[in-house]
């Protein structure tokens, strides 16, 4: 049995952070999941489907409170186990969620990297549960 994790589309300092998390995360978890673009799967939740996952064993991960990747889900009749909004995770405010030119964010750290990784590692533990 799979997982489906379903990022949105973060921006800013928010996607190199969510970059490394999913990097870490997924050495761990690899075996178990299967990742997914929250604006690939709004438009089929067959994708889901197609891929063996029910949505009792989905996570969505939103970089910010808009909740984007959930927002999406919904919309298309998915509702995820678990959600993770870096937000609630980060303990810093940090910037909107929006393009950038520059890609140089001097804030982004590594331990926020890991704090991240572990909240995703932790939902992907409960969406295993049946």
């Amino acid at each position: 049995m799979r997982v489906a994790v379903i990022v949105c589309g973060a921006n800013s300092e928010r996607s190199l952070i969510m970059e490394r998390a999913v990097e870490l995360y997924s050495k761990k978890y690899f075996d178990r999941i299967i990742q997914f673009s929250a604006c690939t799967v709004a438009p089929s939740p067959l994708i889901l489907q197609m891929s063996g996952v029910d949505a009792k064993h989905t996570v969505s991960v939103n970089a910010c409170r808009n909740r984007c990747a959930d927002i999406i889900l919904k919309r298309a009749g998915v509702e995820p186990r678990v959600s993770v909004v870096m937000d609630d995770v980060i303990d810093r405010p940090l910037e909107k969620c929006e393009s950038c030119t520059a890609f140089v964010f001097p804030n982004v750290t590594e331990e926020e990297a890991e704090k991240m990784a572990v909240a995703l590692g932790q939902a992907v533990e409960e969406a295993s549960k049946d």
